[in-house]
């Protein structure tokens, strides 16, 4: 009896390690592209995303962090590459580090006050002039990320652009025209594709160039058109069809419980009333008698010939 040759048996698991062995990788990589407005320093900025990076990194990560960060003075451009859990780690984390810089802020303010109170407080006991301080009644509202939208996730990436996890400074130029806000979706798509271009630019130029700098460019420089303009940016963070990130971040691993129709609303309307599934009462308000079905007219002739023949039974032995 001849033998069967040996057959080449691979599992689905064994193409798909395949697969990321030939691109380097260890499980599935995505690419986050969002963009926000931040109250803080800009070197105090990318000091503190910089430290938050390094911290996700020297822990467990199937891909570590990589990127791109632009800072303006008052808006960022953030590229992120990594695993889906490891970026969403380091934006917890960024969270967290947003709360510790509003501690932080509001110890300084408390050491200001208690300084000014105290030089007050000496200046009237010798008899100088003083001013008493006073202190606020609210607290200033910070936030170290004031608004954040997400532009754009690119999921199952197979090349990674950067090598590692850089920052910038930059002023971008100014945008010509005005931008409508209350425009139609399909003139905040056009806008949203501009913003995209721009960065898809100025990831060529990053990875083009080792030490990116736009320090000292004129407006009319080429490079200058990498930048997505700050009108543009403040656009695309009060639109409403630009996602939310602290929203959306919020929707990571959750399964929210799926509320059916007939939990939501009572009595049912008649017309999403399954009413041939199941018999309901006639005398109820909400849904008309149902109709008579063939097998019950069937039903309803053998049990006339059933009691017709009870009675001829009967008057026969009678």
């Amino acid at each position: 009896m001849a033998l069967l040759p040996d057959l080449d048996i691979r599992t689905v698991l064994d193409v798909v390690e395949e697969n990321f062995a030939k691109v380097s990788l260890k499980t599935y990589a995505i690419r986050m592209i969002y963009i926000g407005e931040h109250s803080a320093p800009r070197e105090y900025m990318i000091s503190e995303i910089q430290r938050t990076v390094d911290v996700v990194n020297a822990g467990y990560c199937d891909v570590h962090i990589r990127g791109l960060l632009v800072v303006y003075d008052s808006y960022f451009v953030h590229i992120l590459e990594g695993s889906e859990d490891t970026i969403h780690r380091l934006l917890r984390f960024l969270w967290r580090t947003e709360v510790e810089w509003i501690d932080y802020m509001d110890r300084k303010d408390e050491e200001h006050f208690q300084a000014l109170l105290k030089a007050a407080l000496e200046a009237e006991a010798e008899g100088d002039p003083f001013e008493m301080p006073v202190r606020p009644a609210v607290k200033p509202d910070r936030k170290m990320f004031k608004r954040l939208k997400l532009l754009m996730i690119y999921h199952s990436i197979q090349t990674l652009l950067f090598k590692g996890w850089s920052a910038i400074l930059a002023r971008p130029p100014s945008l010509v025209g005005r931008l409508d806000l209350y425009a139609p979706l399909a003139q905040h798509m056009e806008q949203l594709k501009v913003c995209l271009d721009k960065i898809s630019k100025l990831c060529g130029l990053a990875t083009s160039e080792e030490h990116l700098s736009f320090e000292g460019m004129s407006a009319a420089d080429p490079k200058m058109d990498a930048l997505p303009e700050v009108a543009l940016l403040d656009f695309l963070m009060q639109s409403q069809h630009i996602l939310d990130l602290r929203e959306t971040m919020h929707l990571h691993r959750r399964v929210d419980d799926y509320k059916f129709y007939f939990e939501s609303v009572w009595p049912l309307p008649n017309h999403f009333t399954p009413r041939h599934l199941y018999k309901l009462k006639v005398d109820d308000s909400f849904v008309e008698p149902l109709p008579v079905m063939p097998w019950e007219l069937v039903k309803k002739e053998v049990n006339e010939e059933d009691e017709d023949y009870e009675k001829q039974s009967g008057s026969s032995s009678s």
